[in-house]
């Protein structure tokens, strides 16, 4: 059921783009999502796409110890491809895949862009360059030495887990007959 009222300021639970990986935790954390979860649900970006306004920041004048001026994090030849797409003074709602490897496949390439430097939001590339869910990204990835995990199975996990916060029953929300507006 969705509630009968819809404010912007309930979606500031929401992670953003230029979230921590401590602040994305935590935003988990309140939900009752464990790390795993936070690893898996954002793996989701698999499919999907994001407007040059919500990334290109990392592109020029992020960094001063990249010849380039970007995100350090990130491959070189991957920010001039993105670059290339997202001019700075382009088209801002430009949407770009999150998933370079195979954008319209549900598979594991976003986790092996994230290890080679290929996120393209910032809050997704973070989950290689923090040490505390690297090793989900790896067990997704199938790093020998470490038990893998299948991505398939435990996104179905998570997306479980995720619908079942805040549900609302009874006479607190509605199902709406149309998805953009309370009935």
């Amino acid at each position: 059921m969705n509630g009968r009222v819809s404010l912007a300021s309930e979606v500031n639970n929401l992670p953003a783009p230029r979230d921590s990986i401590e602040v994305q935790k935590q935003k988990f954390a309140d939900k009752g999502l464990t790390d795993q979860d936070l690893v898996t649900l954002v793996g989701g970006h698999t499919i999907g796409t994001s407007a040059c306004q919500f990334f290109r920041y990392r592109l020029y004048n992020f960094s001063t110890t990249t010849a380039n001026g970007a995100d350090p994090s990130m491959d070189a030849a991957f920010v001039t491809q993105l670059q290339s797409l997202c001019p700075a003074d382009g088209d801002g709602s430009r949407r770009i895949a999150l998933d370079t490897g195979s954008p319209n496949r549900f598979d594991t390439s976003f986790f092996t862009n994230l290890r080679n430097g290929r996120g393209v939001l910032e809050s997704d590339q973070k989950l290689w360059t923090d040490a505390s869910t690297r090793t989900f990204v790896q067990r997704f990835l199938g790093i020998r030495g470490l038990l893998g995990l299948n991505f398939n199975l435990e996104f179905g996990r998570s997306m479980v887990k995720m619908s079942n916060i805040g549900i609302k029953t009874g006479t607190e929300g509605e199902i709406r007959r149309v998805c953009t507006a309370i009935n």
